[in-house]
């Protein structure tokens, strides 16, 4: 079903970023990408038996890119991986370790939004979606924040560019680095993205 060009702008960024009238008129341009990078431990107090997480980012890319005219949603690579460790009745701590596949990134100053499939992550199957948001905040690493769609949220059915607001603190480690890249101008007459597939968790 066709989505007229407005309505597709308001509907599927809007909530980001607001795009003028001229903007959708402008010549396609080739941003430059954006990237998220770092790797820090952040407090998660609604677990208080495990408190901690690990997040390493590699993120590279842009929410979208312009083929032919036509809009593909999703022009990101690189990896999510993480830590949620477990402590044992024994005091032994367990790492239990995961993987996202990244193909989405859209960034915002210091604020960006990832987001990719799982592999190999504890408790769901493969290509499960799942998303983050990181805020690398100018004042320094210890003021970081982040957030990941499982940890606060109903995260199922999530669709590609959605994360929560980054709801949790930063507690040791490198901390975050969020480069950011313009997003891509509206070619005229463009085509808008296929429709998504449907939601077919319960």
């Amino acid at each position: 079903m066709a989505i007229p060009h407005a309505r597709f702008a308001a509907a599927a960024v809007g909530s980001i970023v607001l795009l003028t009238g001229a903007t959708a008129q402008a010549a396609p341009v080739s941003p430059k990408e954006g990237h998220v990078t770092g790797d820090a431990w952040v407090r998660f107090p609604l677990d208080p038996q495990n408190p901690l997480r690990r997040f390493i980012f590699d993120a590279h890319g842009n929410a979208f890119r312009f083929t032919g005219g036509k809009m593909i949603v999703g022009d990101a690579r690189g990896t999510v991986r993480f830590d949620h460790p477990e402590s044992d009745p024994d005091g032994v701590v367990r790492h239990h370790w995961a993987t996202v596949k990244v193909d989405y990134l859209m960034t915002a100053g210091p604020v960006a939004v990832v987001s990719g499939t799982s592999k190999g992550v504890i408790g769901e199957p493969d290509g499960t979606r799942m998303a983050f948001s990181v805020y690398a905040d100018p004042r320094g690493h210890r003021y970081d924040r982040m957030g990941f769609s499982w940890g606060a949220v109903d995260g199922r059915c999530l669709r590609m560019g959605l994360a929560p607001a980054p709801f949790t603190t930063y507690a040791s480690g490198r901390g975050y680095t969020v480069e950011h890249a313009e997003l891509p101008a509206f070619p005229p007459d463009f085509q808008p993205p296929a429709d998504p597939p449907p939601c077919t968790q319960p």
